[in-house]
């Protein structure tokens, strides 16, 4: 009975040995590479100073093309905005870029009205694109402030990294394979950070009325990263990307907004009804730019 309860013992120490090996070397790959944006910060950006930066959810991903931008106004900008995600990612977000020893003239955060009023925020599905960063403060601080099973998972893998990515083998551990055959491959998103969806067969239809929805920027993540913008000299400007149904109406006056929720009259610009397709990017992008050229003159 001894021998096989050593024998088990044995077979159990070898065992959680391999799937720590294992699991460090995932994470180690996917930090070495470019796959997800927190990574592809680091390795594949090496401009230190932008003129601006983008940070958002998807809506922020596919709204603003920076090429398309930067192009019209001759300046820089770099899209950091990740998918599935809120304003408390994009707050680590923020955290990450300047840990860089990056900086930027302006912050453009983009949200949907309801984004900048929630007052609870949670761990956000992909999170987790962070966790090869945990031997970062603020990464651990990120994951330790809430409370669900996620998060304890993602705070617990800076000590037992197998927890992480045995949790999220899918999207962890099969893209640190990829990534050591093809370091430089990015999740759906271009050089400069920007994505775009495809022009569907949609009805070109106007678009004649937008439900109007109050905005007073009562989510606490938006003054944290105000908070944070102005430790670090950078100019804070919240963007309302276009909707098919809603239109945005500000309350407040405490911060810097462009408002283009209701700027696209036409179903033919939107993949569905809160994202854009590659038309309607083209055309945000530039409105973005001409409205952005016009604050930065009168700034």
């Amino acid at each position: 009975m001894k021998l096989f309860l050593k024998k088990i013992s044995a077979l159990f120490i070898v065992f959680v040995a391999l799937a720590m090996l294992m699991s460090f070397g995932s994470l180690y790959f996917l930090r070495h590479s470019s796959f997800y944006k927190s990574s592809f910060l680091v390795n594949q950006v090496p401009q230190d100073n932008f003129d601006y930066v983008i940070l958002g959810a998807s809506d922020g991903l596919t709204t603003l093309n920076t090429k398309v931008i930067d192009s019209v106004l001759s300046i820089e900008g770099l899209n950091l905005s990740m998918d599935d995600t809120s304003l408390s990612s994009h707050y680590l977000m923020l955290q990450h870029f300047l840990a860089e020893g990056k900086q930027t003239k302006y912050c453009i955060l983009v949200s949907s009205a309801s984004g900048f009023d929630t007052y609870t925020n949670t761990l956000n599905n992909n999170d987790y694109r962070f966790l090869m960063y945990t031997n970062r403060a603020y990464v651990t601080e990120y994951y330790k402030q809430f409370t669900d099973t996620r998060a304890n998972i993602l705070y617990y893998s800076k000590w037992m990294p197998q927890l992480g990515v045995s949790y999220y083998n899918a999207e962890l551990f099969y893209p640190s394979l990829m990534s050591l055959l093809k370091p430089e491959k990015r999740n759906h998103f271009d050089d400069k950070g920007n994505f775009t969806y495809p022009v569907l067969n949609k009805t070109n239809q106007e678009i004649t009325e937008f439900k109007a929805v109050s905005v007073e920027f009562s989510n606490p993540y938006v003054a944290r990263i105000k908070t944070l913008c102005n430790e670090n000299n950078i100019e804070l400007i919240c963007y309302f990307p276009p909707h098919e149904s809603k239109k945005a109406i500000i309350k407040s006056s405490e911060y810097h907004f462009i408002n283009h929720s209701s700027t696209l009259t036409n179903t033919a610009y939107f993949y569905d009804e809160i994202h854009v397709n590659h038309v309607g990017r083209q055309l945000s992008s530039l409105n973005f730019a001409e409205t952005f050229r016009t604050y930065k003159t009168n700034d």
